[in-house]
């Protein structure tokens, strides 16, 4: 490969522009060393700014710290900004009860991303070249993975370029060679311990014997899945469903999923499960819910000890686990709440606000007013009325669904409930006509019950 035709796919494949900063993923492996030094050549032809990161996993010990040293000298060699950390893998895997990769890899981006952040980085540069990406989509295959995971990676997915992907590594390693440019060779890559090495060392040679050119054909599926994942997130953003957000996740109307085609409806639950801040899930899993989405009352497991919860009319994903502390409102200002913004502010002269969504209510009822989720047994004395029913009552009356309670605002103060949006005002709110009043407005998403108004 050419510097012409690199510096092509950066501009073309990956979307770096003239004059960004590009930090490089520097292992001192063939593979990043060989696109640490295409990256060198590029900057002839196009202005760039390089940086370089290196990570000391905690796993391989002295060859490990070799490692560094040799990424240290080369980028002192040609005077290119190196950052590095060391990172205890193993203490991080069993900590959190997943795979030393796994451990690794969130470590390792963990690193890249704070550091990208801190220098103003535009793009972080990974290694990844075709036999990767052969081996991710048979590993997404075998796993179980729908079409999702057979796009495998892309050559550009936020901030992460990979400019390699079309690059077989008996390129690269010809590439280093031609230009005399020495590398680290990583012992573990030979380690049939790791599912990853299984695969390169035994699976996909076997493939390539039955079936020559089955690594290409797998990178040509990659791509196929890849245009047609981008044609179904343009169908579904045309379609404009609204998910509500939830203190614990995200919900979103049945009736609109039911009424899609599953090739739709599977893809805006994988939207609704990122929506609520969940890590992906199985393709397994999305094909639980949609099976699920014709209950009024079911509820499918997810990784993270979530739950996607499907009621009567809506489909909530949530984490119940997820705290909401109390957020104190500002009298009189806007204040950002985990449930949506507020503002209070003192209310006009026979301004009353429609109790749903805004009430007006003596000022000396604000001091320390704060807003927070329903708590176990609370109770309000509803607007006209002088004896208290529970909160939880009140809800179940206005349709409010058991997995959306929890995202129910409940502006109270001293212990008292002043307000529950969407629901109904207290009647401590009434107070004397010539007591100075402050509105207080709920400028968010109420989660929708029966009639209310707000759908």
């Amino acid at each position: 490969m050419t510097a012409d035709e690199f510096c092509l796919r950066l501009s073309k494949d990956c979307g770096v522009a003239p004059g960004s900063h590009v930090l490089l993923a520097l292992s001192g492996g063939a593979d990043s060393v060989a696109l640490f030094c295409l990256l060198l050549e590029a900057r002839q032809k196009m202005p760039l700014a390089l940086s370089c990161a290196h990570v000391e996993h905690g796993i391989r010990g002295e060859a490990s710290f070799a490692d560094c040293a040799f990424v240290s000298a080369l980028c002192e060699e040609k005077h290119v900004p190196l950052y590095t950390a060391h990172v205890d893998a193993p203490a991080c895997a069993k900590a959190h009860g997943c795979g030393l990769e796994d451990a690794a890899r969130t470590l390792r981006y963990e690193f890249l991303n704070r550091t990208a952040e801190e220098i103003g980085a535009d793009a972080i540069a990974l290694a990844h070249h075709a036999g990767d990406q052969a081996e991710t989509v048979l590993l997404h295959a075998m796993r179980g993975s729908d079409v999702r995971g057979l796009c495998a990676m892309r050559a550009r997915s936020g901030r992460l370029i990979r400019p390699l992907l079309a690059c077989r590594p008996g390129e690269l390693r010809a590439y280093l060679a031609a230009i005399g440019q020495a590398f680290c060779e990583d012992a573990t890559n030979a380690d049939r311990a790791y599912a990853r090495n299984r695969v390169r060392l035994d699976v996909l040679p076997q493939m390539e014997q039955a079936v020559p050119g089955a690594g290409g054909a797998l990178c040509r599926l990659a791509a196929a899945a890849q245009r047609d994942e981008d044609y179904f997130d343009q169908q579904i953003d045309a379609l404009n469903l609204r998910m509500l957000p939830l203190v614990d996740g995200a919900a979103v109307k049945k009736d609109a999923l039911l009424a899609l085609h599953p090739a739709l409806c599977s893809r805006v639950l994988v939207r609704l499960v990122a929506r609520a801040g969940l890590a992906p899930q199985r393709g397994e899993t999305i094909g639980q819910i949609m099976d699920a989405l014709d209950q009024e009352d079911a509820a499918v497991n997810l990784t993270g000890g979530a739950h996607a919860v499907i009621g009567r009319r809506y489909l909530c994903v949530v984490c119940a686990d997820r705290l909401c502390p109390d957020a104190l409102l500002r009298v009189p200002g806007v204040t950002d709440t985990p449930f949506g913004r507020f503002e209070v502010r003192p209310a006009l002269p026979g301004e009353w606000g429609d109790g749903k969504t805004a009430q007006s209510m003596p000022a000396r009822l604000l001091a320390d007013a704060c807003v927070g989720s329903r708590r176990e047994g609370e109770t309000m004395a509803p607007f006209g009325r002088s004896t208290p029913v529970k909160l939880k009552k009140l809800m179940i009356d206005a349709g409010v669904e058991r997995a959306m309670r929890r995202s129910v605002p409940v502006v109270r103060s001293g212990g008292a409930v002043l307000f529950a949006v969407g629901l109904r005002p207290g009647e401590c709110c009434r107070g004397n006509e010539d007591e100075e009043r402050m509105l207080v407005r709920f400028l968010g998403d109420w989660p929708c019950g029966k009639a209310d108004g707000h759908e």
